[in-house]
């Protein structure tokens, strides 16, 4: 028997009004009804996955031995780097049938050396006690090794060297400066240089082919005001002028079975500390000598 009862009502789920027939129709239609009641069961499962979360976080954060997961998110990190302190011996585990165990005490431990800085006061006053003669300018630098200032700033940035402004003008540390810049001095075994005139009159490389064999090989350069010089020894090796008579040369193989490397170790240390290499064929040859003098130096007492 239907009813007779007309009632304005607006729609709970899509907000639109409708005429329903009797007092308690809360929806237009079935398709909303339908909507509204997988709705209610969704937000009843998030509401209960909440409460189980919340209820396991409060179990183990009472207990006194934690997993390595339960660590990492007690200390808001990543899982692997609990791990890498682990392997690192940073953090102590027991080890209990298949689980790895960490007391909670001793992460509390890791951080009980922590105490509050105090030398805040101190820092000033050794800043202060620091003079200009113990800063370089840039043309301090460029006078000193005869690098450009694009270099300059490259190697400052890359390794963070102190510096300060005075009156607009950067000064960078001395001793920075000197450890970083030292390192890039020429081998004093060598005495011969080619410069590109050279290079180009005796076996008549253009410029690119030039730039390119130096870059391949690792042929040691230096600079003289804006002039290059390249080793005539390692330039006429790569060239193939100098035969393996007058040098000894070894296989790649070779020198892995001597040294005990990998084929990607060895190719590290050639690319590292420019190793001559030989084209022979198809095949790479690296100086023995200089390989030699590497792995094996001679220590004088």
């Amino acid at each position: 028997m239907s009813s007779n009862i007309r009632i304005e009502r607006i729609c709970e789920w899509c907000g639109k009004q409708f005429t329903a027939q009797t007092t308690v129709t809360r929806f237009c239609s079935k398709r909303c009804s339908e909507h509204a009641y997988k709705e209610r069961l969704r937000q009843k499962k998030i509401s209960l996955s909440n409460q189980e979360t919340a209820q396991t976080n409060f179990k183990w954060r009472d207990k006194e031995y934690l997993t390595p997961t339960q660590v990492a998110e007690l200390l808001g990190i990543g899982r692997m780097t609990i791990y890498r302190y682990i392997r690192n011996g940073k953090i102590k585990v027991v080890r209990f049938a298949r689980k790895t165990l960490i007391n909670k005490a001793d992460i509390q431990a890791m951080f009980d050396f922590l105490a509050p800085k105090e030398k805040t006061s101190a820092e000033p006053a050794e800043k202060k006690s620091k003079s200009l003669a113990d800063f370089y300018t840039r043309a301090d630098i460029r006078e000193k090794y005869g690098v450009k200032d694009s270099w300059i700033y490259k190697v400052v940035a890359e390794n963070n060297v102190p510096k300060t402004i005075i009156r607009g003008k950067a000064y960078f540390s001395k001793s920075h400066i000197d450890r970083l810049f030292s390192a890039r001095k020429e081998n004093p075994e060598i005495t011969e240089w080619y410069s590109v005139e050279d290079i180009q009159a005796k076996y008549g490389m253009t410029l690119s082919a030039i730039y390119c064999l130096v870059s391949k090989v690792g042929i040691p350069k230096r600079k003289e005001g804006s002039k290059v010089y390249y080793s005539k020894y390692h330039f006429d090796v790569a060239k193939g002028a100098k035969s393996a008579e007058d040098v000894e040369f070894i296989s790649v193989a070779e020198a892995m079975e001597k040294y005990s490397l990998t084929r990607d170790q060895l190719y590290h240390y050639v690319k590292t500390y420019k190793i001559t290499k030989l084209k022979s064929g198809k095949y790479v040859k690296l100086n023995a000598k200089e390989l030699e003098a590497l792995f094996n130096p001679k220590i004088e007492l």
